[in-house]
């Protein structure tokens, strides 16, 4: 870690150097094993035991995921839905010990997806409890809200309405971006909700809701004026304005709080950025709205950004050329 004195990195002992190589080997045997197995097509207990001793060693070995696949669908238990529906209960147990050892693990989600998919009388409210527990331990993990997509999906496909299933996820990503603005997870997720929510509104109901997302913004960047998520979330949310007036509208709102947000961080390089950004994109939407005061602002800006980021001077300095040209 930056800023953090290196530790010296104490010398093992003979004995741990023992213990060490000892569990190397038996981890190189069992993988030896495996493999010979999985080469001679071997699809037995011993065979699904095996792997399962290799898998809680090393989750990332793919290969034998796919081998664990292919031996469950050749026992003979897997030709009636009672043994099969036993057999994978069983492996989703075996799936959430390993997902308290490696919670991404590409391999061991795709997996529990397929055994979902194949399990004849799946869960998806346990699932979608048990998903919610682990990203109230780890709330940004991608894996965990990929997943959770995919469970939704499989709700929606049983309930009656689907589109209240839209507004319960819909709640949920509120909760999860109240306890923390920087989840991009959670935007994100929101973002892909938020047509399917619009869609059961009035005319009345979708600007109200577009008031309470501005100010759901507003909140996330007085928070932490650096983070990139909310700015991201406020274009996206610009994207989906019906109008061109509409879309005007949501920039010179965001220009008003811009303003208001640097009289008291006057110091704070994104919103500066954005107000430039803001204004450029105003002009390109309706020419001539842009006042000779405001372009004022954004080369006075351009030069206040040159002094606190000059990392990106050159960056800054291009973009004032640009709007000399357009701006003459």
């Amino acid at each position: 870690m930056h800023g953090r004195r290196r530790e010296l990195v104490r010398e093992p002992t003979v004995d741990e150097k023992a213990q060490t190589k000892q569990r190397v080997d038996k981890y190189c045997a069992l993988n030896t094993h495996v493999m010979e197995l999985r080469s001679n097509n071997v699809h037995t207990e011993d065979a699904l035991s095996a792997t399962r001793r290799l898998l809680e060693l090393n989750t990332e070995l793919h290969t034998v995921w796919n081998y664990r696949r292919q031996i469950f669908v050749h026992l003979d238990g897997w030709k009636s839905e009672g043994d099969r529906q036993a057999l994978l209960e069983q492996e989703l147990a075996f799936l959430l010990e390993i997902i308290m050892k490696n919670i991404k693990s590409y391999w061991m989600w795709n997996h529990r997806i397929w055994a979902l998919s194949q399990l004849p009388s799946p869960s998806w409210d346990r699932e979608l409890k048990l998903v919610a527990k682990l990203l109230a331990v780890d709330a940004r993990n991608f894996h965990g809200w990929d997943y959770r997509r995919f469970v939704v999906s499989k709700v929606k496909e049983a309930a009656e309405d689907p589109a209240a299933v839209d507004v319960s996820e819909f709640a949920f990503t509120l909760e999860q971006i109240n306890r923390d603005f920087a989840n991009h997870s959670a935007w994100h997720n929101r973002s892909k909700l938020l047509p399917s929510v619009l869609q059961r509104c009035s005319e009345d109901e979708r600007r109200k809701m577009m008031d309470d997302e501005v100010e759901l913004i507003i909140n996330a960047i007085y928070t932490d004026p650096e983070d990139q998520n909310a700015w991201l979330y406020h274009e996206w949310l610009l994207d989906i304005q019906p109008s061109r007036e509409d879309k005007c509208a949501l920039l010179r709102d965001k220009v008003s709080k811009i303003r208001e947000l640097l009289e008291i961080e006057d110091d704070s390089k994104r919103p500066l950025i954005e107000l430039v950004e803001t204004l450029v994109a105003l002009d390109g939407l309706e020419p001539g709205s842009v006042t000779d005061a405001e372009r004022t602002e954004c080369f006075d800006t351009l030069t206040r950004l040159k002094t606190l980021d000059a990392y990106h001077v050159n960056k800054y300095t291009d973009t004032e050329s640009v709007l000399c040209k357009r701006w003459q």
